[in-house]
């Protein structure tokens, strides 16, 4: 993270965390004692929590419950009214297309550690659905993806419903949550977390359009918006690179393309910041390099493909040089034993 930025998320996040909690025997107001979260902050949905503390008490809450599904379980109890007066300006869209653009255009008034982007082939449509180095832990991940497409089929009144969910963890022991949240196949060990859907449905008329009440809502998010500080361009280029690394197109020029900079410009911001390219593009691997050997059962040489390395053997002398092992070693030593080679390298 750059130095000096807190990444932050809404307490809306947290608005059915205490039916949740009690609903799987868990007592709340410990958990949020533990994770330094004060239950007042929860009254209040426009009010941003660490997001470092509501990651982690998500996690705690699954494992101390026992639930997997524990993240499932509070997208399910929320509907596209928490999301605050954005959900405004999402109601009056024309078409889900829209809406994905408005949600992708203002992430900034929900939270600052995830990001998305549509890919579209004219056939299918995949919406990439990226957090934060540090953040995507299984919870949140699944929260986030299943309050997106819960959010897209409510706002369209049902008329639109997505193909197949993706996740790259791995599944867990039961699905029954997942089956009932989603209702469309679930695919997980992806090279995605997200939702694939039709071309033709992200196109689908939304039948509360109302180009006024849109107009009228957007106006009243501008003004929202320059009432939080803008995210650093270090973490909008890594935001970025999250986004493009799969598709194999995480470059200089690409990332640029996506910030609307000109490279040369992109590495002069970056440099002000006291980072580069190189680096930031390095973390993206080593974060997804992770994830996807401690949480998916994809092959090395998947995953060296979805980290944009053309051959297994490059992937596996950059993996060594970072991590002091083997890819295949990683994955057979202890979770301890990762963490403290981990932990040893960034020091």
């Amino acid at each position: 993270m750059s130095q000096g930025f807190i990444p932050q998320v809404r307490a809306s996040a947290l608005q059915t965390f205490m039916n949740v909690a009690r609903f799987v025997r868990l007592d709340p107001y410990s958990l949020l004692r533990e994770n330094r979260i004060r239950p007042e902050d929860l009254e209040d949905p426009e009010t941003m929590i660490a997001a470092s503390a509501l990651v982690k008490l998500y996690e705690d809450s699954a494992a101390q419950s026992g639930r997997e599904d524990f993240g499932l379980l509070i997208a399910g109890s929320r509907s596209v009214g928490t999301l605050g007066p954005i959900s405004l300006l999402l109601r009056y869209q024309p078409t889900v297309r829209s809406i994905i653009e408005k949600v992708i255009g203002n992430m900034k008034l929900l939270n600052d550690i995830v990001s998305a982007g549509v890919e579209d082939d004219g056939h299918h449509a995949m919406i990439r659905i990226e957090h934060l180095p540090g953040f995507a832990q299984r919870q949140i991940v699944e929260s986030t993806v299943a309050i997106a497409a819960r959010s897209y089929r409510e706002l369209m009144a049902g008329a639109w419903q997505p193909e197949s969910i993706h996740f790259r963890h791995s599944a867990p022991a039961m699905l029954n949550t997942h089956r009932r949240v989603f209702g469309c196949p679930v695919v997980f060990d992806s090279e995605f977390d997200g939702i694939a859907c039709s071309s033709a449905s992200l196109d689908l008329a939304n039948p509360w359009s109302d180009p006024a009440m849109a107009a009228h809502a957007q106006r009243f998010i501008d003004m929202l918006s320059h009432q939080r500080p803008t995210s650093s361009v270090t973490e909008q280029a890594r935001q970025a690179i999250f986004l493009l690394i799969s598709s194999g197109n995480a470059t200089k020029e690409k990332v640029a393309e996506n910030l609307a900079i000109h490279p040369r410009a992109l590495q002069r911001m970056l440099s002000r910041e006291s980072t580069n390219f190189g680096e930031l593009l390095n973390e993206a691997r080593r974060e997804l390099a992770m994830r996807y050997l401690n949480g998916s059962k994809q092959t090395v040489t998947d995953i060296a493909l979805l980290l944009g390395y053309s051959t297994v053997s490059s992937f596996t002398r950059w993996f060594t040089e970072e991590f002091g092992k083997s890819p295949a070693a990683w994955r057979k030593a202890s979770p301890e034993e990762n963490v403290v080679k981990v932990t040893a390298k960034a020091a």
